[in-house]
């Protein structure tokens, strides 16, 4: 699923550069920290971790917090208010909203609102 993420975000539809990639939770966050993206697309499933851990890595840094979205599979009303009640900007399930992730990344891209409801 990464690998055909990267490739569709990457694509001549949307203005984005993917400058990063990790498989573990503490990797995750020590990219995001030193490359700065402007959005970190988080999955809750990591190895050595989990997606929450780094969202909350992240609210400790609100001055350089990149917009925060997660892709999962694990699309409980559960982990969505969780997610939100880290800090997560917005929520897509893996198996029905990938399209709706492409239509935020493309829209944040192009300066539109940056922060919304993850719900």
């Amino acid at each position: 699923m990464a690998r055909l993420l990267r490739e569709l975000l990457q694509g001549d539809e949307f203005w984005v550069q993917v400058v990063g990639q990790a498989t573990t939770a503490s990797i995750a966050i020590a990219k995001i920290r030193a490359l700065a993206p402007d959005v970190a697309i988080i999955d809750l499933a990591l190895e050595n971790g989990t997606g929450f851990d780094v969202i909350r890595a992240l609210g400790e840094d609100d001055d350089s917090r990149p917009v925060v979205v997660v892709l999962s599979n694990f699309a409980t009303q559960r982990y969505r208010k969780e997610a939100k009640r880290l800090g997560a900007d917005y929520f897509f399930d893996k198996s029905t909203e990938v399209l709706k992730l492409l239509e935020t990344i493309c829209a944040i891209s192009r300066g539109a609102n940056r922060k919304a409801s993850p719900e």
